[in-house]
């Protein structure tokens, strides 16, 4: 009538091996995960890097009007007269230091400060999401 209540940590001698046998019946084979195929290689970056520019044209050189940005390859003296664009904070994540990026993004590409300050915002972020990666340390090198 009254039913005990089963205890954490107890174990009922025949429940569980009947939940053996009908776990055992249930069992489908499954073969092994291959093993994880070695990490691609990191693509070598081709210069100059290009990026289109989808939502508005910037003036460029001569007065022409744009829609890709062509980057040249960074160098330290660039980071010595600009700074340095991106930092790492204390959590590991990489932060983009707004007027740093805006002047390494027009001296890399040879548009003047003013019509860069002149891209869309998305395509702001987009050229300095492309440019970041040069400008922080190799994980390797840790």
């Amino acid at each position: 009538m009254n039913k005990q209540n089963r205890r954490e940590g107890f174990i009922n001698a025949a429940e569980t091996l009947k939940d053996e046998e009908t776990t055992a019946a249930t069992v489908i084979e499954h073969e092994p995960p291959a093993a994880p195929d070695a990490p691609p290689e990191p693509v070598a970056e081709t210069w100059p890097v290009k990026v289109k520019l989808l939502h508005k044209s910037v003036r460029g050189p001569k007065g022409t009007m744009v829609n890709e940005l062509s980057f040249r390859e960074p160098t330290g003296g660039d980071i010595n007269r600009y700074g340095n664009p991106c930092m790492v904070d204390q959590y590991g994540d990489v932060v983009i230091l707004d007027r740093k990026m805006t002047m390494m993004i027009a001296a890399l590409s040879g548009v003047l400060q003013p019509f860069i300050e002149t891209l869309d915002p998305r395509d702001w972020n987009s050229c300095a999401y492309r440019l970041r990666g040069f400008f922080i340390p190799d994980p390797a090198s840790w």
